[in-house]
């Protein structure tokens, strides 16, 4: 994966802002404020635009955008956008979603289902996956599940398990060891396009972001 340079001091302020400007995004691309232009124009990237026309990149909408064309995201934006996941399970399954999700996701790890409510009551995750094969003979899965639902209602649910088990509707199972279903289902911008080229010299009809520097462009 392409290492973005971590030298982007003015890009820091807009990610605690959560705000992005062109020149931020140009300069962790390492491309010129014409080729980020292009990009907008073809719709390559969410945007938006101040009363004044200036644009505007939404933190996470960046951290997506670099994922899905292959660069590595800074440790700062992905902080800054990811959300929070917890594993409940052992410390295999919280091995097995670290690796399958990747660097820069924030994953909590509570290895008995008791804690994972006392988690959620306190601060709710954003996502839950329960190896329910390990929390099985402790709770009741279905009941655990709801529970935690009920901390969050917006939250993503996931539970681990090979076997065909009765779920509620709100929940999606995936295989105990399938890292990259489990990437798909939680990460599906990034599973899908994960690796995919990036021109070394885009022509101006290219269509995908490229690497190089194009002459000129606005400054703003």
């Amino acid at each position: 994966m392409r290492q973005v340079p971590f030298a982007w001091s003015s890009a820091m302020a807009g990610v605690r802002e959560k705000l992005l400007t062109a020149s931020d995004l140009a300069a962790l691309c390492e491309v010129d404020l014409k080729t980020i232009h292009n990009w907008v124009d073809r719709g390559r990237i969410a945007h938006f635009r101040t009363p004044g026309r200036h644009l505007r990149f939404k933190a996470a909408d960046v951290a997506e955008f670099l994922r899905a064309w292959g660069y590595s995201v800074p440790r700062e934006l992905a902080k800054a956008t990811s959300k929070s996941m917890m594993v409940i399970g052992t410390k295999d399954t919280m091995t097995h979603a670290a690796r399958s999700l990747g660097e820069g996701v924030p994953i909590r790890h509570a290895s008995h289902p008791y804690d994972a409510l006392i988690f959620a009551g306190a601060d709710p995750a954003d996502v839950y996956i329960i190896d329910v094969r390990a929390v099985s003979s402790d709770v009741d899965v279905t009941s655990l599940f709801e529970a935690l639902h009920r901390a969050n209602s917006q939250g993503t649910f996931v539970a681990l398990s090979d076997e065909p088990i009765s779920l509620p509707t709100f929940v999606g199972r995936i295989g105990r060891n399938d890292a990259q279903q489990l990437k798909a289902f939680l990460m599906p911008e990034a599973a899908a396009q994960a690796g995919a080229p990036l021109q070394a010299a885009a022509g101006a009809g290219s269509e995908e972001p490229p690497r190089s520097l194009a002459a000129g462009g606005s400054s703003r």
